[in-house]
């Protein structure tokens, strides 16, 4: 009985913590209000965290278009708890360890990156700075890491492809699956022969949702357009193919021999046939709260994704989108089994704020925050990171954790 109240007091505690230390006051901003919070106005701002750029970036925009990239479905629920949600997940550092030989580099289906941080696809990056999409490569080029371009960017495929050009930043694309195949395949060719080296593949949007304040929709009478896409299939709704099955993931395999990650992820069931059907790797993403409101926060699919991965094909990496805000997340996530994380409303927040260097610097203090994360809890390199460090484990109910 003693051992149940246990159990029972350290979830409601784990639980409560998670509510209480991830209010986001956007939450709470009117539709058509432009606001700015105390602490972002240009007198008192200091960008010192992501969440600082989380809080500050989005008043950096004019209204609709921060109404655009701040846009969640339902009641917002899933938005919010792809955040809360690593607030309820606790680091237990191992102490004593000796973590001089410390370096954060490791390796995404064969391309050497310098920290297991990427940037997420986001679409019309334009309505963010005047340069969007070619800001974000510049602010990322420094880095070897990888920047994914949204199906729907706002800047043509060959200009993204040219501006990386003799940069450490590799390039992925976003496609999905079409009615009109061709138009698929046109994406798919261009980012070839733009220098991409992988597609991937969203699978969780055979329809676009309603997002709050109609953000989707407004933003297109805004001063940014989708420019690899035809005007009229984007404004058709026409996001994908509503009679989709895995066989299409075979489909797009055969016409590419570029790796297929499969974006949209929930479950452990869907990441095996996802696999099966060709896919070499996997993102465990809900959209950013856009799409299914209510499901599982990312962090907390993830673990059963990396299992049922794991058993069917060790080989095989998993990635995770959605909620990343701070280096302790990044350093839960691949304690859970994650190859690699990928940021997306953070990029937009710092495009917001200062362009490609608001870019630049948002991406060093993800970076620096996730090594000292890393080194505080007794791992020097991505490789030592293990879930024993978290409570709750989700391979144990309570227990005691070998320290």
């Amino acid at each position: 009985m003693h051992l149940l109240s246990t159990v029972f007091s350290l979830f409601i505690f784990v639980y409560l913590s998670g509510i209480l230390n991830c209010y986001d006051i956007w939450n709470d901003v009117p539709c058509f209000k432009q606001f700015t919070p105390e602490e972002c106005k240009p007198e008192n701002v200091e960008l010192l965290t992501v969440d600082d750029y989380d809080k500050c970036g989005p008043a950096a925009l004019e209204k609709n278009a921060r109404n655009y990239f701040l846009g969640a479905s339902g009641r917002r629920l899933t938005y919010k708890d792809n955040k809360d949600a690593f607030s309820r997940i606790k680091i237990v550092p191992k102490v004593l360890r000796d973590v001089s030989r410390n370096q954060i580099n490791s390796s995404t289906l064969g391309i050497e990156v310098d920290f297991p941080i990427g940037a997420s696809p986001v679409a019309l990056q334009r309505l963010a700075h005047p340069d969007g999409e070619l800001a974000t490569v510049k602010g990322l080029s420094n880095f070897k890491t990888i920047m994914i371009l949204s199906n729907f960017a706002s800047t043509l495929i060959e200009d993204v492809g040219k501006a990386a050009e003799g940069t450490l930043l590799q390039l992925w694309m976003q496609v999905y699956l079409y009615k009109d195949r061709r138009v698929t395949l046109d994406i798919v060719r261009r980012a070839e022969r733009s220098g991409f080296k992988a597609f991937v593949t969203t699978v969780d949007a055979p329809v676009h949702a309603f997002i709050t304040c109609n953000a989707r929709a407004k933003s297109f009478s805004l001063n940014a357009s989708v420019v690899n896409v035809d005007a009229s299939v984007v404004g058709n709704g026409d996001v994908s193919d509503l009679s989709l099955t895995f066989e299409d993931i075979t489909w797009l395999k055969s016409q590419t021999k570029l790796p297929i990650i499969v974006k949209g992820i929930l479950n452990g069931n869907d990441a095996k046939r996802a696999i099966l059907a060709g896919a070499s790797a996997i993102m465990v993403s809900n959209h950013g709260g856009r799409q299914m409101d209510g499901t599982l926060a990312t962090i907390d699919a993830l673990p059963k994704v990396v299992a049922a991965v794991n058993k069917l094909y060790p080989r095989r990496q998993v990635f995770l989108d959605g909620g990343v805000r701070s280096g302790t997340d990044v350093y839960k996530a691949l304690a859970r089994g994650a190859r690699m994380v990928f940021v997306g409303r953070p990029t937009i927040w710092g495009l917001a704020l200062g362009g490609s260097e608001g870019v630049r610097k948002m991406m060093t203090l993800l970076r620096n925050d996730f090594n000292q994360t890393m080194l505080i809890a007794g791992a020097s390199k991505p490789s030592e990171i293990k879930e024993d460090t978290l409570l709750p484990a989700l391979n144990k109910l309570l227990g005691i954790i070998d320290v």
